[in-house]
């Protein structure tokens, strides 16, 4: 009795509140995915979540940019700029333009170059003239420009990046390299309670006094009293990390590029995926019927938390194969639904058990084995994004969010949905798809003759 009435937890009443803050959820997420107005009293609009999310090159164009490498008196020229096309590819990850291209070449006159393609979003033109003005850094120990430096930026700093000072102003934080980190600590104790002038592009920028060592190798740069604007210190903090490029180059030509898959492939795409996830909801539905409806009910939710997810989530532009790695994240959603769908029927065909027992030991004895699949396909997107070129990444970001929601979706929401339907229907073999195999039958027929046996000889003996 006591196991029945956990696997119940909840009555009609909180059975109906419950689906029906649901049902609620999933038609506000789908409208506000795809609605636009304006916000009343302010001179903002809102835009449907899901015309926000980020589209690559190959889906709405772009632009492209030509740098040409100036040549100078080092040596390992290729091998700096072979350098410098990895910066460049991190640097505009990190901007959030995960679908970015850049690429080595030689122009007519035989100089290399390096080509950067940027999907069109968020005015890339002027993150393309930040990097084709790379700012130089200098720490020096006297105000004069002719000083010998201390700290060169090309030579020593890692990254540079947007951050909050104390004050809760933006400031531009500086990470340095190995080496950056070893002479900024020197640097730091031999200043120690003295100036430090910082250079940029060969004018004075700041000067600082050195309160500490600092052995970290981090480091920020305020501006005066208020901070910098987050936009300011972002091309800021662009310009410095230009700086840190193996080699010098100069913008030599700047192209708007067309979508590559054409002016219908965002329509061509939303119709393919809405003809296969109206298939596989119809087929949940005839095939696992009950089962089934809680599944679609799940999936319903995956697909507006997925869109939204895309649309918030920085690292997501909406790429070919990205819509592959949605697709592949939406047919593991499904498979592990049927998953727990056969192990349901197992579990009530092969035994005496419960329609809601049934349930409970369907879950909990496939959960494993949609973990263990999930958690293998996870490992793969996790490799993919960190190793792969850019194309490959937009697959590997969605598979991995894709994935972590079908996972919660089917072992939360679907056991949720089915924990709903019992009290409102938690007999009925028909409305669940479940059936007894025939041996089953005859040994609940049995069980129920033993349990009337002995009342009924009790009644003769009377």
């Amino acid at each position: 009795m006591f196991y029945y009435m956990e696997v119940l937890p909840v009555n009609k009443k909180k059975s109906i509140v419950v689906l029906s803050v649901i049902g609620i959820f999933i038609i506000l997420m789908a409208v506000f995915a795809v609605v636009s107005f304006p916000i009343a009293d302010t001179v903002y609009d809102y835009t449907g979540y899901a015309k926000t999310i980020k589209l690559g090159l190959d889906m709405s164009g772009g632009v492209s940019a030509v740098f040409e490498v100036l040549p100078d008196e080092f040596d390992d020229l290729e091998t700096r700029v072979d350098g410098t096309v990895s910066s460049l590819q991190s640097l505009l990850v990190s901007k959030g333009y995960t679908e970015s291209t850049v690429t080595k070449g030689t122009n007519s006159n035989g100089n290399i170059t390096i080509r950067v393609e940027v999907p069109d979003v968020e005015d890339p033109e002027r993150v393309l003239s930040l990097i084709g003005r790379p700012a130089t850094l200098e720490f020096k120990g006297e105000d004069d420009r002719n000083a010998a430096n201390l700290i060169v930026g090309r030579d020593h700093l890692e990254s540079a990046y947007v951050t909050i000072d104390e004050k809760n102003n933006y400031a531009v934080g500086l990470r340095f390299n190995e080496e950056g980190t070893e002479a900024f600590s020197k640097v730091t104790s031999d200043y120690l309670n003295k100036a430090i002038y910082i250079y940029i592009d060969g004018e004075k920028y700041t000067q600082v006094n050195v309160n500490s060592q600092i052995t970290n190798g981090n480091a920020i740069i305020t501006s005066g009293n208020n901070g910098y604007t987050y936009q300011e210190a972002l091309d800021f903090a662009t310009r410095l990390q230009s700086g840190t490029f193996g080699v010098k180059i100069r913008q030599t030509e700047v192209r708007n590029i067309s979508a590559t898959l054409g002016e219908n492939s965002i329509n061509t795409a939303l119709i393919a995926g809405i003809v296969g996830v109206a298939i596989i909801f119809i087929f949940l539905a005839i095939i696992y019927r009950g089962l089934g409806l809680a599944a679609d009910l799940a999936l319903c939710v995956y697909i507006v938390l997925l869109l939204w997810f895309c649309a918030v989530l920085p690292w997501v532009q909406l790429t070919l194969p990205g819509i592959a790695g949605l697709l592949l994240s939406i047919g593991m959603a499904v498979d592990a639904n049927v998953i727990i769908f056969e192990r349901i029927k197992d579990e009530y065909g092969r035994s005496t058990k419960p329609i809601q027992t049934a349930i409970k030991d369907g879950f909990r004895r496939s959960t494993a084995a949609i973990i263990d699949g999930n958690v293998t396909t996870l490992i793969g997107a996790i490799v993919l994004w960190i190793l792969g070129s850019a194309s490959i990444v937009g697959f590997a970001v969605t598979l991995f969010i894709g994935i972590i929601l079908s996972m919660f979706t089917s072992l939360v929401i679907t056991r949720l949905v089915l924990k709903c339907f019992m009290p409102l229907n938690s007999k009925s073999e028909k409305f669940y798809g479940l059936k007894r195999k025939q041996e089953d039958e005859d040994k609940i027929v049995a069980e129920n003759d033993k349990k009337t046996a002995p009342a009924a000889t009790a009644k003769e003996g009377v």
